[in-house]
């Protein structure tokens, strides 16, 4: 006997895909063995849409005004069905078929349906062939499975139909949208678990099926087709926020059968195990750059974890189904080997096919291994004599703490040994220079050596790989790097020993290089990200000018905004603790553009109009002295720079004439900014140094400003192509002659930059501080007449890293400065008052009195002498202190009397709260960082240069490159339209990236559907509809269906699972 057949129809606001519904209740009249009845599931669906129904050959309509879960729909319409008097009483023959306002079935669908279950009483459950809703001849699914660990398989997805497997009969399972199961079967199973949403209900209904002894099978004449709108099954949208959606769905989906399939006696360690497997898989999500999708992971343990009635809920109906054992599941699992051989197949086919062959990088063909070893040569030159030595100093460079654990340890915010100690946030230099110290372990100071030594063939190769985002040219790109590397930024920077502004100088090409093809990978976001951290934190004052590049990166990232938010997280980070004391609590906020490190103003910045020039102090520059030897005076000494580089400016300029405006445009907007920046600069004063204001240096604004005009210079020049040669010649060799007297700073000596030893304390004092490290020194300098400055410094003496911009942007004195200063005057003044207690309990152990700070006007300096010569007869006549003598850091006395053991450095919970959270943040950021496979194959079909049209790829989706064009041709308008197609390509990767997981019954390779209003088959005219509207059956608020709070619409859930 046929059995009756009840169509259970669900649409949820079936306005939004009103064709997809049309199409079906068109297909549902349209077959050749009709439904016995039909009942139509609304979910909060418009008058319209409620209209069309009872337009159609409807029998019933429920309506709910919650957007249930597909399972709790079907459960709606059953009860509906039931609770008919005119429904037939045999509910031994008779069937429910599960259709929803997105699955067209063809007319001889249900005829073979039922013709499956009629030869089979065995079968409880027939699945059709799922169709692709616009490419008819390709296969959505046909048949699913688990692995053994519980992960749903799709055992035939993205293939064409061509009858390949339709010998296919008995499967673990099939998908919920088309299938037709026994009512008997169906109540026996419990239905479709209403805490499944969107994935895994069907293979979950289908093994509680089998498990109560019942078969499950395919019939390959019923085909079904199946557009993933999301009412049934898993959406196939690759709409970011759909796809997120979908993660979270199938992977909570999957955590619920788990702990639904679980033996009791291990349930409660897979509820354990939900969380930490929660973290490993957002770890694993961040190394293949789906961070997106992090929240997914989290999410969906949540849920589960504490969705406990809904867990007890499935596991009651299994165990009252269940008769079978898991074993007789085995052999229609699918095992883990032929999951990764499927996944191998598919990214296979899916290989991307260029049209545009990206061409070769030619570093050494091209002539950049070349001119790297040139700047190598002259860096040797320069800065052969310190190829020996331990440390630098001089200038602004002091050596670094001697171990890798003390760098790390004047990191983020915990107690300083800073005059008389104080918990306070460390500068994010000091994270920069920890990083750097770490390299050279055995002797941090020696990498800044190391830096000196090789910051120039550094320069000429991070400007030569920028240069490859602009032309691919090889001329040209060894006009950037040359350019790059004579910079007078760079120059001026290491003549003044100013360590933050040749790291910025150094790590700007590299940031550029990986920032301007940020919407290509998250690899590049977060390596630029972690730049961009680190140049800020070698030079706040450039923050403004790239918090205004940022914002406008944001304004126009589109669908890529969560990249660009990502590129201030490790700044914001490193910044954080600086920003709440010195901004939110101190209101200092002008006091986070101080430069880091040592306040000394090594060479007066540059003024006025000479700024634009790019030298960041002029005086010293080396070419003062060449024009006055040269004796050229008046209007020729004030222009003769100028001119040289006037034809520089120019061709930065005129590149807005030519092919590539809007990237001109963009890099002249940067050179602006740095200019307004190096500008500004020298008109922020908030850095103390003794009584003197220190202005900011500007020379990494001028860097900034500077790669705005060489980025310009060389759009330009790849526009003119051969025609560019001269100008570019010309440019280069006048770029050569301004940076002679700038290089000739160097073999002159006229750098303040020197060898030392290390220290910065006399060997007597180092010495001593190995027995306690915490010991204190006053160091006290006469600053002119009747003026000095006192310092104590703890332990062997100072370091780079243990500067501080809070100490040095103080305006105000302190109680222990004013101890610290009562002390000083009184040891220098002869008051005759004995100090050998402020000296007791301030635990100072030496005293030294340093010569004159240099660089003071010859008015100051004969006071200073005068001062420093009664100081030192004050301190002879000391009781309390011993004299040591003369050393080459000046005179040095010791007190000998006795010094308390310290006291135990205090400790706050911001130490290590700062410390994971920045930690955690960095790691974050370095597994991002780190290339896969996917990223290289993407590198590789992308063109180097950014603004050229982006190669599309092959393989059964559209033909590439169509509308793209090769590097360099055609217009600027339709550049960008193929980098905007390039764009949304790179946005369906996470698409395919979530859909290449064995979880996931979409494949990435079909296109998504795209209905119309006359989307409808091709099938035979439906017949009449009933002459009678179809009832509406509205449930009263306490009759059937209700959704319990467990299963509301926002409680999604995924597939897997495990025994």
């Amino acid at each position: 006997m046929s059995p009756r057949v009840t169509a259970i129809v669900v649409v949820q606001d079936g306005s939004r895909d009103a064709a997809h519904l049309r199409a079906t209740l068109h297909a549902l009249d349209a077959q050749i063995r009709r439904p016995d009845h039909i009942v139509a599931v609304a979910l909060a669906s418009p008058p319209q849409v409620i209209e069309m129904l009872q337009g159609a050959a409807i029998h019933q309509i429920v309506q709910l005004r919650d957007n249930v879960s597909f399972g709790e729909a079907v459960r709606a319409g059953i009860r509906a069905r039931v609770e008919d008097p005119a429904a037939d009483s045999d509910a031994g023959s008779s069937a429910f078929w599960l259709l929803a306002q997105d699955t067209a079935p063809e007319p001889g669908a249900l005829a073979a349906l039922v013709g499956a279950l009629e030869v089979s009483p065995s079968v409880g459950i027939v699945g059709p062939k799922l169709l692709d809703w616009d490419h008819g001849e390709t296969i959505i699914s046909y048949g699913e499975s688990m692995t053994p660990l519980g992960a749903a398989v799709s055992l035939v997805s993205g293939e064409l139909d061509q009858g390949q497997h339709d010998s296919v009969s008995d499967v673990l399972g099939v998908a919920a949208p088309g299938m037709l199961v026994r009512s008997r079967v169906w109540e026996e199973a419990g239905g479709i678990d209403p805490a499944l949403h969107q994935a895994d209900d069907g293979l979950d209904l289908s093994v509680r099926v089998r498990l109560a002894e019942h078969r499950v099978s395919l019939e390959p004449n019923a085909r079904v087709r199946f557009a993933g709108d999301g009412v049934a099954g898993p959406a196939r949208s690759r709409r970011g926020a759909v796809v997120r959606r979908q993660a979270f769905v199938s992977r909570a989906a999957q955590l619920h059968r788990r702990l639904t399939y679980a033996n009791p006696a291990v349930v409660w360690l897979h509820w354990l195990s939900l969380l930490p497997l929660a973290i490993v898989r957002a770890v694993w999500r961040l190394i293949t750059k789906q961070p997106e999708l992090i929240t997914a992971e989290i999410g969906a343990a949540l849920r589960v974890a504490f969705g406990f009635g809904r867990v007890s809920r499935a596991r009651a109906t299994l165990r009252q189904s269940k008769r079978a054992g898991w074993s007789q599941l085995q052999p229609l699992r699918i095992s883990v080997g032929e999951v990764t051989r499927r996944n191998r197949l598919r990214r296979e086919a899916g290989t991307v096919s260029v049209v545009v062959e990206r061409s070769d990088l030619r570093f050494i063909s091209g002539g950049g291994g070349w001119l790297v070893a040139a700047s190598a040569v002259l860096s040797a030159v320069l800065f052969f004599r310190f190829v020996d030595v331990a440390a630098l100093g001089g200038g602004g460079l002091l050596p670094l703490s001697n171990t890798v654990a003390e760098l790390w340890g004047n990191t983020g915010f915990a107690w300083r040994d800073q005059g008389l100690g104080v918990i306070t946030a460390a500068d994010p230099f000091a994270t920069v220079l920890a990083v750097l110290g770490t390299l050279t372990f055995w002797n941090p100071s020696f990498s800044i050596v190391l830096l000196y030594l090789i910051a120039l063939p550094l320069a000429t190769l991070g400007a030569w790989f920028a240069a490859t985002r602009l032309t691919e040219r090889s001329g040209y790109r060894l006009f950037v790097a040359a350019l790059w590397t004579l910079a007078p930024s760079l120059l001026g920077s290491l003549a003044a020993g100013e360590l933050g502004a040749i790291l910025v100088h150094l790590l700007l090409p590299w940031l550029f290089y990986t920032s301007s093809v940020f919407r290509r990978s998250w690899a590049a976001t977060a390596v630029a990200a972690m730049l961009a951290a680190a140049i800020l934190a070698s030079s706040p004052s450039l923050t403004p000018a790239f918090a205004i590049i940022w914002v406008v990166l944001l304004v126009s990232a589109g669908r890529y905004i969560p990249r660009v938010i990502w590129m201030i997280v490790p700044a914001l980070t490193l910044f954080a603790p600086l920003i709440w004391q010195q901004g939110i609590r101190a209101g200092n906020w002008w006091a986070l553009l101080a430069d880091p490190g040592s306040v000394v103003a090594a060479f007066p910045v540059t003024e006025g109009w000479r700024i634009a020039l790019g030298l960041p102090a002029y005086e010293a520059s080396g070419w003062p002295g060449l024009i006055s030897s040269l004796g050229i005076g008046g209007v020729a000494a004030e222009w003769a720079l100028p001119v040289l580089l006037a034809p520089f400016l120019l061709l930065a300029l005129a590149a807005l004439l030519f092919r590539g405006t809007l990237r001109a445009a963009g890099l002249l907007g940067i050179a602006l900014l740095g200019l307004l920046t190096a500008v500004l600069a020298g008109h922020v004063l908030v850095t103390l140094s003794g009584p003197n204001t220190v202005a900011i240096w500007p020379a990494p604004a001028l860097s900034l400003y500077w790669l705005g005009l060489i980025g310009a210079a060389a759009v330009g020049l790849d526009a003119m192509r051969r025609r560019g040669l001269v100008p570019a010649l010309v440019v280069g060799v006048l770029a050569v002659v301004v940076a002679g007297p700038m290089i000739s700073v160097f073999p002159a000596g006229n750098s303040p930059v020197h060898a030392t030893d290390g220290r910065t304390l006399p060997a007597y004092v180092t010495a001593a501080a190995g027995q306690d490290p915490r010991q204190g020194t006053l160091l006290i300098r006469p600053e002119g007449a009747d003026s000095i400055s006192a310092t104590l410094i703890r332990g062997g003496g100072t370091s780079l890293d243990s500067r501080s911009t809070r100490a040095n942007t103080r305006t105000t004195l302190t109680e222990d400065d004013n101890r610290v200063a009562d002390l000083a005057g009184n040891l220098i003044s002869a008051s005759g008052l004995d100090v050998a207690k402020t000296l007791t309990d301030l635990r100072v152990r030496f005293v030294l009195l340093a010569p004159a700070s240099p660089g003071l006007n010859p008015g100051d300096a004969a006071g200073a002498e005068q001062t420093l010569n009664r100081a030192i007869a004050a301190l002879e006549t000391e009781g309390a202190l011993g004299r040591v003598g003369p050393t080459d850091q000046g005179i040095l006395w010791r007190f000998d009397g006795e010094i308390p053991p310290a006291a135990p450095a205090p400790t706050t919970w911001a130490t290590p709260v700062v410390g994971l959270l920045t930690g955690i943040v960095f790691v974050v950021a370095l597994l991002l960082a780190v290339p896969t496979a996917a990223s290289r194959r993407l590198a590789e079909a992308t063109p180097r240069t950014i603004g050229h049209a982006v190669p599309r790829s092959g393989g059964g989706r559209r033909a590439a490159g169509k509308r793209g064009a090769s590097a360099g041709e055609g217009s600027a308008r339709a550049r960008r339209r193929a980098e905007r197609e390039a764009e949304r390509e790179a946005e369906a990767a996470v698409a395919a990236a979530v859909e290449a997981e064995p979880t996931v019954l979409a494949d990435p390779d079909i296109p998504v559907p795209h209905a119309t209003e006359d989307d409808t088959p091709a099938w035979p005219e439906p017949a009449a509809p009933p002459t009678a509207a179809a009832p509406v059956i509205e449930p009263a608020p306490s009759a059937e269906p209700v959704l319990p709070a467990e299963t509301a619409p926002t409680a999604t859930d995924e597939p897997k699972e495990s025994k």
